[in-house]
């Protein structure tokens, strides 16, 4: 059964036309089996069957499986099932990353990364990448967000954003209903709400301009921001 109705399918088809450059969407999975203290996994099934429908949408896009097990996650630290790494075709790239499903408001999230990798255009105005240029430390940016949440993406496409122009920084879209335990962990009452760790650790409380997220990024990467 098709998670998309005919109207949604004819429109994110028309939204992904402009799509060029092939982009691939990697799904690591894992078996039901749950450590102590470990979440259980998350919408598995319903992820990859997302994703292979948009895939099957547009002809520049492709859906790659691997278990958690795999030698790329483990590399990564991943830990987390599902976790789908976006990243243009053939690349290396894994600084976008999703953790869980990318469904209600996220499902933009994931039209606009695709069209941004697709595309080569991110929207970020050049100031900010000069800015950004100024990262050279590792910088990584968990946005918690909850499918019901009409101001989340804005803190998912600004970390993403950063990431797809500065390999120091990793940025994450994390579905927090799905994680109650890595939730508890940073101590996540309210979405979206984003972590952010490099020599010092930040935190952006809403869907804040990108202005803000910037200034929080260039701190916890210890850089100062121009005036």
């Amino acid at each position: 059964m098709s998670l998309l109705d005919e109207k949604i399918q004819a429109q994110v088809k028309e939204i992904l036309q402009p799509i060029t450059q092939p982009i691939e969407l990697v799904v690591f999975t894992k078996s039901a089996l749950v450590l102590p203290g470990q979440d259980e996994p998350g919408l598995q099934q319903e992820t990859v069957e997302l994703l292979k429908e948009i895939a099957s949408l547009s002809d520049k896009i492709a859906v790659i499986e691997k278990p958690l097990s795999d030698p790329e996650a483990q590399a990564l630290g991943l830990t987390h099932a599902p976790t789908t790494l976006l990243r243009e075709a053939g690349s290396q790239r894994s600084n976008i990353r999703f953790v869980g499903i990318p469904s209600g408001y996220e499902f933009s999230t994931l039209l606009e990364t695709l069209l941004m990798l697709g595309t080569g255009e991110s929207k970020l105005p050049e100031a900010a990448r000069q800015e950004l240029a100024k990262v050279t430390e590792p910088v990584r940016m968990q946005s918690f967000v909850t499918p019901t949440c009409p101001y989340c993406p804005r803190a998912v496409m600004a970390a993403f954003k950063f990431a797809y122009h500065n390999p120091n920084i990793v940025a994450e879209g994390i579905e927090a209903s799905e994680f109650p335990l890595l939730s508890s962990r940073y101590k996540i009452s309210g979405v979206p709400d984003t972590i952010i760790q490099g020599l010092t650790q930040q935190r952006v409380l809403g869907g804040q301009p990108e202005r803000v997220f910037l200034e929080a990024t260039l701190k916890a990467a210890g850089v100062g921001a121009a005036v």
